[in-house]
């Protein structure tokens, strides 16, 4: 019995067939997913497969078979890039979808719930969409493109996180700036012994407020305890380093501070009312006040005291810069050791001194320059108000020697 044996020809005819029906699903799986690709393809691949097997049906069956498996190798090697296309495309469209999906869902139903939740939705939807992409003659695995767009949602997720973090952090750190940068000015400006607990107090009250405020803001992302710590941790020191740094830009501007201090006791009275030099003001007296408190407002200056553990600041300068100045100090220790001869306070990190014992001594002497002019002018308005007192009472004292009543 003869066979007919099947030529090469007879299957490439059927794919010249089978190719220019595919040019219309190619064409529109470049731009966008196509619904129902696994079936059209799969109804297009069996019609030219059955075509084939219709027009072989008396070949040689080995002849026919390997034939028959080279041309369903071939329709599916050209099938398969738009397969490929087809997943990237679904992949782009779920995670676009995602996005837009997830940041409304985050507002509703916070973060970590809504991508849990978004997450899964969409794993699922791109889970239908790639079986409906299937193929029949062929088990083509989808998973990679799946796990590349599992990938890209976390990224996403991470990156969403990282900035709304940023953002809540931003907004508290924000928040507590303002609850402290202008009082502790007001506090550092005052400059007594209630400064520096003061501003422990107030700290300690601001920090604690803002930091439930975040705590409780954050609590939707479920973060592990180390993150969360660690943004908590982080707007404390915040808080701390507003402080520090208002303290430092005050030092900065300490010897103006001391002067205006000094000029506004000394020039004023207790009512806040300018001195009128009589001639019975204390002048000494009034002088030492507002040299004093100059001096509180440089001790105040002097270091950062965030912390409870106490320095002797205030007395060393207090030694050094009042009772040394006294001309009755006789105190050899005193007047033989400089404690200001240093660039450090005893009990005072570095890391927390403002200014130095040095350049306290340097301030104070500059300070003392600047401001004898005042004590100078006043003792010599002072003067000549005594002066005119007594040309007054002399010229007073001429003219009634003759009156009668005096006789």
């Amino acid at each position: 019995m003869l066979h007919r044996l099947v030529k090469p020809t007879d299957t490439i005819y059927l794919y010249v067939l089978c190719i220019k029906e595919w040019q219309q699903f190619e064409e529109a799986v470049q731009s966008d997913y196509v619904p129902g690709f696994g079936k059209k393809i799969s109804s297009l691949l069996d019609r030219c497969l059955s075509e084939y097997d219709m027009e072989a049906i008396y070949f040689d069956e080995g002849v026919r078979t390997s034939k028959r498996h080279q041309l369903e190798s071939k329709l599916l090697q050209l099938v398969n890039p738009a397969y490929q296309s087809l997943l990237g495309h679904l992949r782009t469209r779920t995670l676009e979808a995602f996005k837009e999906s997830f940041d409304k869902a985050v507002e509703k139903e916070g973060f970590a719930v809504a991508a849990r939740d978004s997450t899964q939705i969409f794993l699922e939807k791109f889970d239908k969409g790639s079986e409906d992409a299937t193929i029949q003659q062929v088990n083509w695995d989808p998973s990679k493109v799946k796990d590349k767009l599992k990938r890209d949602i976390e990224a996403h997720v991470v990156s969403v996180r990282a900035t709304k973090l940023s953002e809540l952090c931003a907004t508290y750190e924000g928040k507590l700036t303002k609850a402290l940068a202008e009082p502790v000015e007001a506090l550092l400006d005052s400059a007594s012994e209630d400064t520096w607990p003061a501003i422990r107090k107030l700290l300690q009250r601001e920090t604690t407020a803002a930091v439930s405020g975040l705590e409780s803001a954050i609590s939707t992302f479920e973060l592990d305890e180390a993150t969360e710590k660690e943004l908590l941790l982080r707007l404390e020191n915040h808080g701390r380093s507003v402080v520090e740094s208002k303290a430092r830009e005050e030092a900065a501007r300490i010897l103006i501070r001391m002067k205006d201090r000094f000029s506004t006791l000394f020039s004023r009275d207790a009512d806040s009312m300018p001195r009128v030099w009589t001639g019975k003001e204390d002048i000494k007296a009034i002088t030492k006040t507002a040299r004093s408190a100059s001096m509180k407002l440089l001790s105040t200056m002097a270091a950062i005291r965030l912390e409870e553990d106490g320095d002797n600041i205030d007395t060393t300068l207090s030694l050094a810069l009042v009772d040394a100045a006294r001309p009755g100090t006789t105190d050899r220790s005193i007047q033989s050791l400089d404690p200001l001869a240093s660039s450090s306070w005893e009990r005072v990190p570095e890391e927390r001194t403002l200014i130095s014992p040095v350049q306290c001594k340097s301030l104070w002497r500059q300070f003392k320059a600047e401001t004898e002019y005042t004590v100078t002018q006043a003792i010599a308005a002072q003067g000549s108000k005594q002066e005119e007192q007594q040309l007054a009472a002399s010229s007073m004292g001429a003219r009634c020697d003759g009156c009668p009543w005096f006789q």
